[in-house]
């Protein structure tokens, strides 16, 4: 009997953090999950396996850290809010393969974090999307794959394809060096507090069909062209490059000279810069 009521008031302290009076902030863009077969699905999602390190960004009130948790082999979770540290503690005391970092995952040391290779898997804040996703997009040789929970429209961009409005800068960066997919739709209402918009899993499966050299040239090369949509591909890069060469090279692709860069597939936008790279080697 005396097991079974410490049991319960554990389990009571982890999911006191669903309480209404919990103070919740906004400025850390906390929005938490609790039903538990969404999560398991989620850990499902991520191809979870007993011997696989699992990186988390944003612990929460520890959820689906939980869950990673009996999958994984280890767990690494970074939480910044100081005032969850008691309740994820009590979640570390139970699941001895869960390792807290109370500290913001944009300042760690990626490379000196762990060794050999890990996956993410994380509920990230909407605000801070971006800068996470280019923070592993540098250290991508650590990374099996990325599964992140973001705003729905964040990862329709993360995926979308040429010809398509939501189709841009960020598109053709990650698509370049990951296979990117949209495994789940979240619906609003499964979030505590509710957020104003649906979210979705979006998955970043690295792979090297392009074998990049100049992945730092490329990036600022892919900004370049779509530094103004309303402007054509050529007009967008003519600062940097001879027009009457681009207007070669997109002759020899089949494109317009008036081709806007929404119009160029990622595959072309790599064909494109690794000419101009080598005619710049060059001269």
């Amino acid at each position: 009997m005396k097991n079974i009521e410490k049991t319960e008031k554990k389990v009571k302290k982890i999911q006191k953090i669903d309480d209404s009076n919990f103070n919740f902030k906004k400025s850390l863009g906390q929005n938490f999950l609790f039903d538990t077969n969404l999560l398991k699905a989620i850990v499902s999602d991520g191809e979870v396996t007993k011997d696989d390190l699992v990186i988390e960004i944003g612990a929460g009130a520890g959820s689906l850290t939980r869950q990673l948790s009996i999958v994984a082999k280890k767990v690494i979770s970074f939480e910044v809010d100081k005032s969850l540290i008691p309740t994820l503690n009590d979640l570390a005391g139970e699941r001895k393969n869960i390792e807290f970092h109370f500290s913001d995952f944009m300042e760690c040391d990626i490379d000196n974090l762990f060794e050999g290779k890990a996956k993410i898997v994380a509920n990230i804040p909407y605000y801070i999307t971006t800068p996470i996703v280019f923070k592993l997009l540098d250290h991508i040789e650590k990374f099996d794959s990325i599964l992140l929970l973001v705003q729905k429209e964040v990862a329709v961009r993360f995926a979308s394809k040429c010809d398509s409005k939501d189709y841009g800068i960020t598109s053709v960066i990650l698509q370049s060096i990951f296979d990117v997919s949209i495994p789940r739709i979240v619906k609003k209402e499964c979030f505590t507090p509710q957020p104003k918009v649906d979210s979705a899993l979006c998955k970043l499966r690295p792979h090297n069909r392009y074998n990049i050299k100049n992945f730092e040239g490329f990036k600022k090369f892919v900004h370049l062209a779509f530094s103004m949509r309303r402007k054509t591909f050529v007009n967008n890069l003519k600062t940097e490059y001879s027009k009457e060469i681009i207007y070669s090279i997109l002759d020899e692709l089949g494109y317009s000279q008036m081709v806007r860069p929404e119009q160029i597939g990622v595959d072309n936008f790599i064909k494109i810069f690794n000419i101009l790279e080598k005619i710049d080697k060059n001269h």
